[in-house]
Formats: C-alpha cells, structure tokens, sequence
C-alpha cells in the first residue's frame, strides 16, 4: 500500500518534533521526509535524535526518507571529500532513528553562484570520475547499515535526468542504490511519459517518490514547480503506473511553488501540507 509523506520545509524546519510530528500526522500523511542539515545539525544532541524517535512513534509516523544532498561535483576537493565523509556520517545517523532511505544528488548544484559548468570548468569525464569515486565511499557503508541510497536527478547536475541516472546506476551492483523518483525534473527535459519512467526504473529501483509538478525549460528563470496538477506531469498516468507496478513505498510531497506560497500563504510552509493532501486525494 503506498504510504502518502510530505516533506517539511520552511518556518516547520524551526518546531519541535512533537509540534511537527503531530501537524503532519493530522494533516493526513502517513509518514515524514527530514532534512539532514537539520536534524543532524551539529547543536543537535542524543537527546534531540530520541525525542524525534519518541515523537513519530506516538504520532504513528514514519521517516519516508532524509535528504543527504551536498555537492559530490567540485573542484575543490576537500570540500568534495568533507561533502562524501558527511554524506557517510549521515547514513548512519539515519540508520541509527530508524531511517533506512536516504535521497542524494550528485550536483552541481545550479542554484548556487559559485556552481561550476561541467563541459567548461570540468570535463564530464572529470565529473562522472568524481561522482564514481564518490559512490565507492558511500555505498559500502549504507550495505553495512542497511539503508537505502536513493539517487534523485535534478534539473541542472550532472545527473539530472532518467538517462543520466541510469547511467551513474549501470556502473554499480548494489541493491542499496535505487532512484528517488521525482518526476518533475523529467518532464523539463521533455521525458513525459509517465508510464516509461515508472516502469523504466521498476519497483525494486524505485525506493521513495517525489511528488511535484514542473512546466519549462532547465534553465534558471525558465521554469517553475507549480502546484500539483497544473504543470506537466500526467499524475493520473504517474501514479497509476505506480499501482500497477504494486510499488507499496512512499510518495512526498515536496512543494516548491514559492510564488504561490509567498502569494497566497505569506511565505508560510505549513498551509501547504493539507491543501497538497487534498489534492492527493484526487489521485490516490
């Protein structure tokens, strides 16, 4: 049975666990999707990571999936190596409050001023070497944890579509490396059928779903993650394939429809978690 999250973001990143456990939970979600900048924060404590554990366990949720994303494409390598040492430190802390998936990226991250170009500033050899390189630190200690490494492509990185991720998956056996699927940042690179990339990647590939809509061109200014439904992605089509599929993971909401949010909630996150539900109702 698929399990519905969302994932918390803006003024909910500053609640406390049981505030935020129980917003989620009464909003109608079945589980949550953590931030580890966050809840891994170096001022967090032992403490903290029992009071979150207690939290889901008397809301009834669970921890759909924590975001590891840090930058594995850099010219700097010590930075680059400090990126996939914290990435490997994460994983274990996820492990440890009972999380066993974990989304990643691989970058650059676009969105960022001082991301570099591959193609200009690094060769795509360059790249993918690092990228390898970096998978060969992380995986090995998710096997060793038991958690689930769940590689998102995102508009802009060197991974950054159902091709590319497929291509960092072939150079590696592991059955702890799937996809986070996300369709949105398909549907930018003109990948828009649904039913292809559900059954492209298949149930055992696929470990959590992002759900978010998307309409534009890859390249900054030029698109936008709208709210559910009226962007470019077929959800109808999406999570039917899903259903066929008899994937039983969870889907997550991940809103990014700052104009609205801005416009409509007065830069307030939270309104967005049952109006979403309620949009998922429609499909689910």
């Amino acid at each position: 049975m698929i399990k519905i999250g969302f994932l918390a973001n803006g003024e909910m990143l500053s609640w406390d666990y049981v505030k935020l456990c129980n917003f989620i939970k009464e909003a109608g979600y079945d589980c949550v999707e953590l931030i580890d900048d966050i809840i891994f924060a170096e001022n967090k404590t032992r403490k903290d990571n029992d009071i979150l554990v207690n939290s889901l366990k008397e809301s009834g949720l669970t921890v759909s999936e924590i975001l590891l994303q840090h930058d594995l494409v850099l010219t700097d390598e010590a930075q680059r190596k400090a990126n996939i040492s914290l990435i490997c430190e994460n994983i274990k802390k996820a492990a440890d409050i009972g999380a066993d998936t974990v989304n990643v990226f691989t970058g650059p991250v676009p969105w960022l001023p001082d991301s570099i170009a591959v193609g200009r500033e690094v060769s795509a050899s360059e790249a993918w070497k690092w990228v390898f390189e970096a998978f060969d630190d992380i995986l090995p200690v998710a096997e060793n944890r038991k958690v689930r490494v769940a590689v998102e492509n995102v508009w802009g990185m060197l991974v950054h579509d159902f091709y590319t991720n497929k291509y960092l998956q072939s150079n590696f056996a592991s059955k702890n490396l799937g996809v986070n699927l996300d369709p949105s940042h398909d549907v930018l690179y003109g990948n828009t059928d649904m039913k292809f990339l559900v059954n492209g990647w298949g149930k055992e590939k696929i470990f959590h779903v992002h759900v978010k809509d998307a309409v534009g061109i890859p390249e900054p200014g030029k698109f936008v993650f709208p709210v559910i439904g009226e962007g470019n992605v077929n959800f109808a089509e999406f999570f039917g394939a899903l259903k066929a599929l008899d994937y039983n993971g969870a889907v997550s909401v991940e809103f990014e429809s700052w104009a609205y949010r801005n416009t409509v909630w007065g830069g307030m996150h939270a309104p967005s978690a049952p109006a979403m539900r309620k949009i998922l109702d429609k499909y689910l």
